[in-house]
């Protein structure tokens, strides 16, 4: 279509019967509330990433998955679950009555597109020129679109998966086992990963995929002679049963293989044998490797850009538009930094919002034309953390004009306030405890809704609970998570709110899984316990109880540094702690406080939270509390509850074992 042609788009091609103009009509079908026939209620995490993985936009990446310590053995389950989301949403898309409205919705699109195409060459045959085919335009476009999503979400989940097999592999052919004809537990732990493994490369192979029968204007390529064409159903589960059959046989006949080519070297089959465990799973990559060409053929090469990034690059690029930078506006909203303080924090914040993109394809490309915009809150009289007077500004300057080389986001806007720069300037700010993954509590900015109305309030309070925006941010997010996501409309902060609520420090840290959302939720537990506990003694205070505080000794110093409390026995039940406490050389208040917030825990039945912290006491100094045996912690504690205490044996307990720990006799 030639640019005069475009404005027969806003004109209806019977107004008399229907008014509306042909772009409405297909923006109406698409998830408006005029045509909401064919919209489907789905969990708010699993919506979220269709919604990225509809764009082409990856999860994770290489660098966010880094940071998250998603590459190390630790956080293997996490992992998994990242790769496993993503399959899970394609097995959404492919669910029959989902794949029903998606291709009646293009269809009727299709229709629309299709009057727009009468009219537009009955134009073009009054002037003599040559017809077009919008519909079949429209069917090539789609066609790429979904050819671009799912090699990129496809690619994504092979290549994280191809990685984390790397390293069992490694470990399966260099462990040497005590017995040869008995796995022992490296093995088995190490087979039961790259099982889980192979399992997540299978349905990424059949399920990544949106078949297009009943489009109108597809027409499916044919299908190879040796294809079983099972393989290539339309139907989820006709390709995964097809899929797991064909797998088993292509393994199987590997296996035979390298088992007769041993025979004849000589070598005595063992079931722990290293060198034969490392083959077996050799042949079942090599199994899925074919299997992958005869389900999906020849992978696209090279991976396409995500559209948001080529979209931008298109329009940077063209000798018709103006436009050579995108960005965003961001205001400083506080004013207590010296100007050397707030320039060397100004800089780090830069630096963190610059540093994205490692592993996302064409991000090089575009992070030269994406710019932040200062702007001083206190130069401009707003006062420090007013976001309602700087959402009133940013409305002030208005869109950037359509030919300005410059073109600033008007739906969305930064903020620094202050607790922003002591994320960035403080020693102090990371995990409250040593189970979460340290990439989710970096440094932080404000990210505010420009249209957010405080009088209206969210669009859907329902599916975005406390929502009244703004959200924090990484830093390392603006531009490949945020700012995409604006560009691509498919999402906004209200979108994005859900996946930030129960962090600790409620900022987004990107898509979010179910192992990572119970830890955070185990912490914030955590943190109301304490909080609460502090509230009882505020309120035994207020009330006169007294606090059990210990005897004043002549010499506490010598006792407190050692730790020991070697008072002797004391007549109170024995409470052993479960391990060495974390620190406790170095520390040994904390080590006390710990030990007795542990038993203040267990006497009220917290067994969740009891356990957290007990295993913080057997962690070992700067390690990583280990989540699994929290869990057996948990199991263990609701199987065997502590038995209840009245306050006065609480306080008369408090008493004697803090003489015992601090105040030993003289």
């Amino acid at each position: 279509m030639t640019p005069d042609e475009i404005p027969l788009t806003q004109t209806s091609p019977d107004p008399d019967a229907d008014p509306t103009v042909i772009i409405d009509r297909v923006m109406n079908r698409i998830g408006s509330m005029q045509d909401a026939d064919r919209l489907c209620c789905v969990g708010k995490n699993l919506h979220s990433l269709k919604n990225r993985l509809w764009e082409g936009i990856v999860p994770l990446c290489e660098q966010r998955w880094k940071e998250k310590g998603l590459n190390k053995m630790d956080n293997f389950d996490v992992a998994c679950q990242h790769l496993s989301a993503v399959c899970a949403a394609f097995e959404y898309l492919n669910q029959p009555t989902v794949m029903q409205y998606m291709r009646d919705t293009f269809n009727l699109i299709w229709e629309h597109w299709r009057e727009l195409e009468v009219m537009l060459n009955r134009r073009r045959a009054e002037k003599q020129q040559p017809p077009v085919s919008v519909t079949g335009l429209w069917t090539a476009y789609m066609t790429a679109h979904f050819e671009v999503m799912t090699e990129r979400a496809h690619r994504w989940v092979t290549v994280k998966v191809r990685d984390l097999r790397g390293p069992l592999l490694t470990t399966l052919r260099l462990h040497r086992p005590v017995d040869l004809d008995t796995l022992d537990r490296v093995q088995w732990r190490t087979t039961d990963a790259l099982h889980e493994l192979a399992e997540i490369n299978c349905v990424a192979d059949y399920g990544i995929l949106i078949p297009m029968d009943g489009y109108k204007g597809y027409t499916a390529p044919a299908l190879p002679s040796n294809i079983p064409r099972a393989l290539r159903s339309t139907v989820w589960s006709e390709r995964g049963e097809a899929c797991a059959w064909r797998l088993k046989r292509l393994t199987r006949t590997a296996r035979h293989e390298s088992m007769m080519q041993a025979r004849a070297r000589g070598e005595t089959h063992h079931l722990a044998d290293p060198g034969a465990l490392h083959q077996a799973c050799l042949d079942q990559v090599n199994g899925q490797h074919q299997l992958r060409r005869e389900v999906r053929g020849n992978p696209v090469e090279p991976v396409p850009r995500e559209p948001w990034i080529t979209r931008l690059l298109y329009r940077i690029q063209s000798p018709n538009d103006r436009c050579q930078n995108f960005g965003l506006a961001i205001y400083r909203l506080t004013y207590k930094q010296s100007d050397a303080e707030w320039n060397a924090c100004r800089q780090k914040i830069e630096q963190h919002i610059t540093d994205w993109g490692r592993g996302q394809t064409g991000s090089s490309a575009i992070k030269p034309h994406l710019k932040l915009h200062w702007k001083d809150g206190k130069d401009l009289g707003i006062p420090e953390g007013d976001v309602e007077a700087a959402r009133q500004h940013f409305h002030g300057l208005g869109p950037s004009p359509l030919d300005a080389p410059d073109q600033i986001n008007d739906r969305v806007f930064l903020v620094v306030d202050e607790p922003s720069v002591a994320s960035y300037t403080s020693s102090s700010y990371s995990s409250a405890l040593l189970t979460a993954r340290n990439g989710d509590f970096a440094g932080f900015v404000l990210a505010v809704d420009a249209e957010w109305d405080p009088v209206e309030g969210p669009d859907r309070p329902d599916e975005s609970p406390g929502y009244h925006g703004q959200m924090r941010i990484l830093g390392s997010l603006v531009w490949g998570d945020l700012f995409a996501m604006y560009a691509s409309q498919s999402a906004l902060l209200e979108d994005l709110w859900p996946l930030a609520l129960d962090h600790p420090n409620t900022v987004y840290v990107g898509p979010v899984v179910p192992d990572e959302i119970k830890d955070w939720r185990l912490q914030n537990g955590l943190r109301n316990v304490c909080l609460q506990a502090v509230a009882d003694h505020a309120h035994k205070k207020i009330d006169g109880t007294p606090f059990p505080v210990a005897p004043v000794q002549t010499n506490p110093t010598r006792a407190a540094r050692s730790g020991t409390g070697d008072a002797g026995p004391s007549s109170s039940p024995s409470h052993a702690p479960p391990g060495t406490a974390q620190g406790q050389e170095d520390n040994p208040l904390r080590s006390y406080l710990l030990r007795a917030f542990h038993r203040h825990l267990q006497r009220n039945n917290h067994y969740r939270e009891a356990a957290l912290v007990g295993e913080m006491l057997a962690t070992p100094a700067n390690q990583t509390v280990d989540m699994e045996r929290v869990r057996q912690r948990m199991e263990q504690g609701r199987a065997n509850p502590a038995p209840s205490m009245s306050r006065e044996e609480e306080d008369e307990l408090e008493r004697q074992e803090f003489e015992t720990e601090f105040c030993p006799p003289q």
